[in-house]
């Protein structure tokens, strides 16, 4: 298999038009592939290992290497889009999505992003990475799963939903101290609606949160939280905040596209954060 074919199974398996920003193709030195090493989080020297091992392919899920320009509104768009899910009015949407974009443009100004591409290049292995495909899987996955538990039970609690995630392989078995947690909110409080945040490059500000909590959020159910967010938060005093945890929920996503090309032929090892 090609590495465009590669590509193509991601694009059908998401249901995609086209391949977000911070995705795509590192580098590709068109021979076929038959052999992937796939982690969460890839480098230099897993490219080297890759090679060594006899491996044809790295596939990473964090975007180390991506030189697509773009990744500010991608955040800012999808942002904005989930927003809008929420109940939040477009108006207030589009400001709290586009405020910080060019600040996110500028943190992204000194970034090296040919490295992997070289490396990959001398080593004469391909290299791709999927980052907002996979997220985007995981949100549907685990979005289902909160659907359901809504529908069986309208009056669940965050107890519930904590138990519902522990259904999901990757939450059953991920390392001790990054399962499923409640960092806002207790586990005998109503849930209300459930929202899971899981794609558009990274987390909602403190603001998004806030205006998705007082559009009737209940309920939020994402990656990782910074501490600011955690407090902020606590002191609204309106949602409860369940962090599944980082390498988990990506893992849930990745899996669904490591399985799809498991499917067509391809060998995949996992390693760096999968579970």
């Amino acid at each position: 298999m090609t590495v465009k074919e590669m590509y193509q199974i991601v694009m059908d398996l998401v249901g995609l038009d086209f391949m977000p920003e911070d995705s795509g193709i590192v580098y590709d030195n068109e021979k076929d592939v038959k052999r992937v090493l796939a982690g969460i989080d890839m480098d230099t020297t897993m490219l080297m290992l890759a090679k060594q091992l006899g491996f044809d392919c790295v596939a990473q899920h964090h975007p180390n290497g991506i030189l697509n320009p773009g990744t500010a509104e991608l955040f800012s768009r999808d942002h904005m889009k989930k927003l809008m899910e929420c109940g939040v009015p477009i108006n207030e949407a589009q400001r709290l999505a586009y405020d910080g974009k060019r600040t996110r443009e500028q943190g992204m100004h000194t970034r090296n992003k040919t490295q992997m591409r070289d490396v990959a290049k001398l080593l004469d292995i391909n290299d791709v990475a999927f980052h907002t495909p996979a997220d985007m899987l995981a949100e549907r996955t685990v979005q289902a799963k909160m659907d359901a538990l809504s529908e069986r039970n309208p009056r669940c609690t965050v107890q519930d939903v904590l138990d519902e995630l522990m259904t999901i392989r990757e939450y059953a078995e991920a390392l001790e101290g990054q399962q499923p947690e409640v960092w806002v909110g207790s586990k005998d409080s109503f849930a209300g609606k459930i929202y899971v945040e899981m794609y558009g490059v990274g987390a909602p500000t403190l603001e998004e949160y806030i205006a998705c909590s007082n559009a009737g959020v209940g309920t939020f159910i994402g990656m990782h939280a910074k501490p600011e967010i955690i407090e902020g938060l606590k002191k609204h005093n309106k949602s409860n905040l369940i962090i599944a945890g980082h390498m988990a929920s990506d893992s849930v996503g990745f899996n669904q596209i490591l399985k799809a090309w498991e499917e067509k032929g391809i060998e995949v090892v996992r390693i760096s954060g999968i579970v």
